[in-house]
């Protein structure tokens, strides 16, 4: 196959990385009985929290932490709208996608043009010598090889293990949890705010 086809296709791969997580965290919190329609917003304003923090400290870590941690409070309002207040999720997803989106490119101003730290590529040995599936799926960062991890893992956990399971009662049918000793809204809380921090 040409070679710039398979770094076209290992390019998608690799920006598709932050989607999934964020798909993967809107499915959670789906799971969980809560939608999270900020998602677009979300991306925004913790991606551009994250490169601020990033670029201000010279650490990719902390600039991963910050995006999670601001997709996180972002979830929290959702959760406390919908779940405490018992307000449209719909109306407040939409409200502060709008809102998130443009706090980001108010905030984002002042980073713009700003060269920020990167992940360093770290490519599998051995598997990055298998002929095109090696170019394709092993030859990025540690990000998009967490993005794979995380498909299985999270596939593995929700429909295998017990607490999967008790995630999936609460969001389908909950007052059948609530019987089986569930504390559905806490549990909402939480994994609402675990999806908006995998959006982050």
């Amino acid at each position: 196959m040409d070679q710039t086809v398979l770094f076209g296709l290992a390019g998608v791969l690799a920006a598709a990385a932050p989607i999934l997580f964020a798909a993967i965290g809107e499915t959670i919190s789906e799971r969980a009985g809560v939608t999270n329609l900020s998602a677009n917003g979300t991306i925004l304003l913790a991606a551009m929290a994250g490169f601020a923090v990033a670029t201000a400290t010279d650490s990719v870590l902390l600039g991963f932490l910050t995006g999670a941690l601001v997709g996180g409070l972002v979830a929290l309002i959702i959760a406390f709208s919908s779940i405490t207040l018992k307000q449209s999720q719909v109306a407040v997803g939409f409200v502060l996608a709008l809102m998130c989106r443009d706090l980001s490119y108010f905030l984002g101003n002042s980073v713009m043009g700003l060269q920020g730290p990167t992940v360093p590529s770290l490519p599998i040995p051995l598997l990055k010598e298998i002929p095109v599936i090696g170019t394709i799926f092993f030859q990025h960062n540690l990000q998009v090889y967490a993005s794979y991890l995380l498909i299985l893992i999270t596939y593995v956990w929700v429909f295998n293990t017990k607490n999967g399971l008790m995630l999936q009662g609460i969001g389908e049918r909950p007052a059948a949890a609530y019987v089986r000793g569930a504390n559905v809204n806490r549990m909402r809380y939480f994994y609402t705010i675990i999806g908006g921090a995998l959006m982050g």
